[in-house]
């Protein structure tokens, strides 16, 4: 008996299981190709003029920064107001489809807010940092203070 439900879920599983390592392989593929776009010197380079990220971005002159900026506050914004009516909404309602809906919206919301962020303080301080350097910077910044 028990022999079937287990056959039957191995069944089911298995397509799940090919998927997931397909996607593994074309994000490892992705990264390993964005790696190798990128070597260090290029990054150096990126790091230390403004101008080379100006141009890789698509902008023609450091007066379209103020423009883009509020460009930028708006997609904020847009990332931010689904967020908020599915968590007001979550808040009042039963059922669990609301909690998956959020779970399912929530990631991809978050990780353009963060992004956005981290374009939008580049073109403030008018200086790259790596993402992994912005993300760190808080964490050192309260560990030397201590």
């Amino acid at each position: 008996m028990f022999k079937g439900i287990q056959n039957n879920i191995a069944t089911r599983l298995s397509p799940t299981r090919a998927h997931w390592s397909g996607l593994r392989t074309d994000f490892t593929d992705r990264l390993r190709h964005f790696r190798r776009d990128r070597d260090a010197d290029q990054q150096k380079a990126l790091e230390q003029d403004f101008r080379l990220l100006l141009d890789a971005w698509g902008i023609e002159s450091e007066l379209e920064i103020p423009g883009i900026l509020l460009e930028l506050r708006v997609r904020c914004l847009l990332l931010v107001v689904p967020l908020c009516l599915l968590l007001a909404y979550a808040l009042f309602a039963q059922g669990g489809y609301v909690y998956l809906t959020l779970l399912l919206i929530a990631p991809p919301c978050l990780f353009g807010l963060l992004t956005t962020r981290w374009r939008m303080s580049i073109l403030k301080n008018r200086a790259y940092t790596p993402l992994h350097r912005w993300l760190t910077a808080p964490l050192i910044k309260t560990r030397n203070e201590k």
